[in-house]
């Protein structure tokens, strides 16, 4: 289930299905019992795509991702773009991608709120994580790897984000389904970068 209140987080569990290296994904509410999407993952020797899903394997498609190039170098030189993310809310790609001069591990998005936000990685002895920051640097999203788990990727959890609308009254709707969709971001972008050689 999502969390609709202002003060805590969404909480979301990924588990790997099917074998410990698989190419299934189950994101499960914060009960661990809820199936709120699904992601099929195919690979080939040039790129990798995955399909992100509502509620299961047979629920409506929300994303499509596709890696850059991550083959050999071609003409002496590797050009690993940005990586792709088709929403099918929206009718312009989302692209993450790595900037000149930013921490190798650092991707960036635009949100829709056309802001810039990044996912940033971060080691520590004992764990590995992953944070989204927005352009002002606040916390909107942890991406905590489970590292002692055969089936349970990690944990992702949600800072309540709120959007406002200009025009009063429109942000009933309106705003509610950015959120959601937001959130369907959060989800995407944090496979992306778990997805491996991206």
């Amino acid at each position: 289930m999502l969390n609709t209140s202002e003060e805590r987080p969404t909480t979301l569990h990924i588990y790997n299905f099917g074998s410990v290296f698989g190419n299934r994904k189950i994101i499960k509410g914060e009960d661990k019992i809820t199936t709120l999407y699904f992601m099929q993952n195919t690979r080939s020797s040039n790129h990798w795509t995955f399909d992100l899903h509502a509620d299961g394997p047979d629920g409506p498609l929300l994303c499509r991702a596709q890696s850059s190039y991550n083959g050999p170098p071609l003409m002496g030189e590797v050009n690993h773009g940005p990586m792709m993310l088709s929403m099918t809310a929206i009718r312009q790609p989302v692209k993450m991608e790595r900037k000149h001069g930013a921490f190798s591990g650092t991707i960036f998005f635009k949100g829709p709120d056309h802001k810039e936000y990044r996912w940033q990685t971060t080691a520590r002895i004992f764990s590995a994580a992953m944070e989204c920051l927005d352009a002002e640097d606040a916390l909107i999203a942890t991406y905590r790897v489970t590292s002692m788990s055969v089936t349970k990727d990690g944990v992702l959890m949600v800072q309540p984000v709120r959007f406002h609308s200009a025009i009063p009254g429109l942000c009933n709707h309106f705003c509610d389904s950015r959120e959601k969709f937001m959130l369907d971001l959060l989800v995407a972008t944090s496979l992306a970068m778990r997805t491996p050689n991206n």
